[in-house]
């Protein structure tokens, strides 16, 4: 569709390359912050594509590829106007014409390709359900690296495969105080974080939903994914929680990408906190404080926002791998098979090499922990989902509700044995 926005005009040594060739535009790039624009019937042109346009409809057609199909007024690509050319964004553009990009800061280039990987599409049984969520995800420390993003479009390439559908626990805003590192991609632009977004919109695309993971997931001097945004202490009343939620939906919008849940950073959020947080937000992917359990509940308070636990926690230390598998192979019936973990874990996994034209390729063993982690729940016959497709009866669930007197009556009996002491 049409997409109405003021652009801005890209500096002229930014350089765009197709199969191994420069392509020079007589039309300028544009962009949308950190979101590259490019003509595109010229684009078509110059990659040796003919075209043919019947009212909102394009018809595109390559030598020896099939026809491609485009209304540019309903279909849900980000195309553009600008003094009479169409213009259409370079996410969309490799979609359309299933290319990959490779990007090289220091040359200040993308080098696109035809895609010519065979990836086989696994149709993977229906089971119990099974949930993943990539956690600390920022434009920041590990994902700005050229290198390390495309090993998480490989990563997502995996997961689009093996039918996996997972979650991104997004850090809007990438703070670190004592190296003077201020980083939000919806106001700062730069090579780096284009191709940050660039692989936000791919890893959605290959079956991905973002989330909210705090604004800044830090406080004061903290760096953001290692300090705590929301506890008992900090930005615990009401306006300080607000400003921060509607930052990073703020953040989130300006971006247009489609969050679908909110999580506290490191579960510390209070009761209070997340009665604020339910308020903007129909799915939150952590324990409902006061209803801790390993099933998902929906909020006793408006009765409409999920709280999505992760009993299996994540992936942590040396023996971190085995200690999930271990938790995997020993989960009983009634607990949610959820879990988080870090993806810049398995870059170390993945090698990169280029053929002879340029055209990037990968190797990725079978041994990875996220490899591991996925074939261990398909062997318990459990099939992942997104939490988007997940529900629960309208009814209060009557385990969660005992659990939770329960942990009242423990709480009275705990306070009473102590004033009797």
């Amino acid at each position: 569709m049409v997409y109405e926005k003021q652009l801005s005009l890209i500096e002229a040594n930014l350089k765009i390359n197709f199969e191994g060739k420069s392509l020079k535009f007589i039309d300028p790039i544009y962009r949308d912050i950190n979101r590259y624009f490019l003509p595109f019937l010229e684009f078509i042109k110059q990659i040796k594509g003919k075209f043919n346009i019947t009212r909102d409809k394009i018809n595109i057609r390559f030598k020896h590829k099939s026809p491609i199909y485009i209304n540019y007024k309903t279909d849900n690509y980000k195309f553009t106007v600008i003094n009479y050319i169409l213009y259409l964004s370079l996410f969309d553009i490799c979609t359309i014409l299933n290319a990959k990009s490779s990007w090289d800061y220091n040359s200040e280039s993308i080098s696109l390709y035809w895609n010519k990987d065979k990836s086989e599409i696994y149709t993977i049984p229906s089971g119990k359900v099974a949930l993943i969520r990539f956690e600390d995800v920022t434009a920041g420390d590990e994902y700005l690296s050229s290198d390390n993003l495309e090993k998480f479009r490989v990563i997502a390439d995996f997961m689009f495969s093996a039918g996996v559908p997972f979650h991104i626990a997004w850090i809007p805003r990438f703070v670190d105080p004592p190296n003077s590192i201020d980083n939000d991609i919806s106001k700062h632009y730069s090579l780096t974080n284009a191709n940050f977004l660039f692989t936000i919109e791919y890893l959605l695309n290959r079956g991905g939903q973002i989330g909210l993971h705090g604004y800044t997931h830090q406080y004061g001097y903290e760096v953001s994914a290692e300090g705590t945004e929301f506890n008992e202490e900090r930005n615990n009343d009401e306006k300080c929680i607000r400003k921060r939620v509607e930052a990073a939906i703020n953040t989130a919008k300006k971006l247009e990408l489609p969050f679908k849940f909110f999580e506290s950073p490191h579960y510390a959020a209070t009761e209070f906190q997340q009665s604020i947080f339910e308020q903007y937000f129909g799915i939150i992917y952590e324990d409902c404080v006061g209803i801790w359990g390993d099933k998902i509940v929906k909020s006793p308070r408006n009765h409409r926002t999920l709280y999505i636990p992760t009993p299996l926690s994540y992936v942590e230390g040396k023996d971190g791998t085995e200690k999930m598998l271990d938790r995997i192979n020993n989960l009983d019936e009634e607990t949610l098979a959820s879990l988080f973990y870090h993806p810049y874990k398995d870059f170390e996994y993945i090698t990169l090499k280029n053929s002879t034209n340029g055209y990037p390729l990968s190797e990725y063993s079978e041994s990875s922990p996220l490899h591991q982690i996925v074939k261990a729940l398909f062997d318990k016959k459990y099939s992942f989902s997104k939490i988007t497709s997940l529900s629960i009866n309208n009814e209060k669930n009557p385990p969660i509700k005992s659990f939770f007197n329960l942990s009242k009556l423990y709480s009275f009996l705990k306070f009473k044995i102590k004033s009797i002491k």
